[in-house]
């Protein structure tokens, strides 16, 4: 069980407004930063810092949505470290995005087997180092609707697994190191009247990848994702949010790309409790005003994971749900510090991070 505990003993809110001179590359910059401290099983006791920046390029529109940066570090008491920075970079009118994340990570994650019906007796954990990227240039070619080319990488090493684990006996790829180097399409469609907290509109993201040995891949696999989003505004401040998310990818996939249940979509479930190379998953959350700059959520998930697509409308189906608090630390741009508890029918999980789920 997820034990997450957060200092908020100060919060650190800094704001900086862009003079507009010719030597300027961004306006209107505003900062927003606090400090969190938190406890997993899996990590111990950690420490750390978060912060986003909000802006628009040089001669963008406010009418237009602004970019933003988010810087994450932390460390914790088993030396683990994670540095993640996310971006969105909007140029010519939203005419182009500019999408990614850099990052660095020394971490441990879960692994009970593939499938399912793995068992929550066999969980075990497994500590890997990898640097992170992922970029997407893309262009609009109707209102609304992108499509550009997309890449990411990982370069796993220093994979250590539990000696006589399940993860040593098993089959599967990448078990001894390797690197992910893929390439593909994205397209998507967008609606959204807000990026960080939308009300109303619609989200649809498909993405096509394949690895690549000319880039370095050390597997040979495909994979697609369908992230559709819906949002409904309710009243005059409450938001009716819905997620529908179908993925599947080849079977040489290495284990740590497959799809998993316990992502933001199925809060509740342990991170990675169930995985495969197919996922069905979809979650339902409405959101609402509590007092001031703080709201709340509540939110119920369904989703399974099968080795192959056609098998997920007749799959078992794991169910979660949960509730959540909800604090503006940006009021101009609706960038929100997200504090979730959720559940399943193995017990309860906390999380804490900036940000809507989605």
């Amino acid at each position: 069980m997820l034990a997450l505990c957060l200092v908020h003993s100060g919060q650190l809110v800094a704001q900086k407004q862009a003079q507009g001179s010719q030597d300027s590359i961004v306006k209107n910059l505003k900062i927003s930063a606090f400090p969190v401290a938190f406890y997993t099983p899996e990590t111990a006791f950690g420490f750390g810092g978060i912060g986003i920046a909000n802006f628009w390029l040089k001669e963008e529109q406010k009418e237009t949505r602004p970019s933003s940066v988010q810087l994450g570090l932390s460390y914790t008491t088993k030396s683990q470290l994670l540095l993640y920075m996310p971006f969105e970079f909007y140029k010519k009118n939203e005419r182009w995005r500019l999408l990614g994340e850099l990052g660095f990570y020394k971490y441990f994650y879960n692994f009970y087997g593939v499938g399912i019906d793995s068992r929550e007796e066999d969980e075990e954990t497994y500590e890997v180092t990898f640097p992170r990227a992922r970029l997407a240039l893309m262009r609009d070619v109707w209102p609304n609707f992108y499509v550009g080319i997309g890449y990411e990488f990982d370069n796993f090493s220093s994979l250590k697994i539990e000696e006589g684990g399940i993860l040593e006996a098993s089959d599967v790829p990448g078990k001894r190191d390797g690197t992910l180097s893929n390439i593909g399409i994205r397209v998507f469609y967008d609606t959204r009247d807000n990026v960080f907290f939308p009300t109303e509109g619609v989200y649809i993201q498909g993405n096509l990848f394949t690895s690549s040995k000319i880039l370095g891949a050390s597997f040979k696999y495909s994979k697609f994702e369908i992230d559709s989003r819906y949002y409904q505004k309710v009243g005059k401040k409450q938001v009716i949010a819905a997620n529908l998310f179908l993925g599947g990818s080849s079977k040489n996939t290495p284990f740590y790309d497959l799809f998993y249940l316990g992502s933001k979509r199925t809060r509740g479930i342990n991170n990675r409790r169930f995985q495969d190379t197919s996922e069905l998953s979809m979650v339902l959350e409405y959101r609402f005003p509590i007092a001031g700059r703080f709201g709340g959520a509540v939110f119920g998930s369904s989703g399974t994971v099968t080795p192959a697509l056609n098998e997920a409308f007749s799959s078992a189906y794991k169910n979660a749900g949960g509730v959540g608090i909800r604090y503006i630390i940006n009021k101009r741009d609706g960038v929100r510090i997200r504090a979730d508890y959720g559940m399943s029918g193995e017990g309860g999980n906390f999380y804490f991070t900036i940000k809507e789920a989605f």
